[in-house]
């Protein structure tokens, strides 16, 4: 589907006792020393994606789940349920027949 692309490699995680924001997301990635897209959120499963040297030396200390609630300001028993991911590609699908335009038939 797209043969150049390296797919990440990273941590999902449950995150309770805060309503994740955009600003926290980037809190997290500036804390990581990550870009804020490889930060993401959905229904409280917090996903980072390690692509950067520093979070990946943070990663191998076993201190990412520490690292998150110090940029979160919570604390890191409120991040439970880590898990390795690899990122999965979406193919996003459009009919080209929406896009046409209707001039001809004037």
């Amino acid at each position: 589907m797209y043969p150049n692309k390296k797919l990440r490699k990273g941590f999902c995680m449950k995150v309770e006792g805060v309503l994740l924001n955009r600003p926290d997301l980037h809190n997290i990635a500036a804390e990581l020393g990550i870009n804020p897209g490889d930060v993401l959120t959905k229904n409280q499963i917090l996903t980072i994606y390690n692509t950067s040297e520093a979070c990946q030396e943070i990663v191998k200390d076993n201190a990412l789940a520490t690292f998150v609630a110090m940029a979160l300001n919570i604390s890191p028993q409120n991040i439970t349920d880590i898990k390795e991911v690899v990122e999965e590609p979406v193919k996003i699908e459009f009919d080209l027949s929406d896009f046409e335009d209707d001039e001809d038939d004037e």
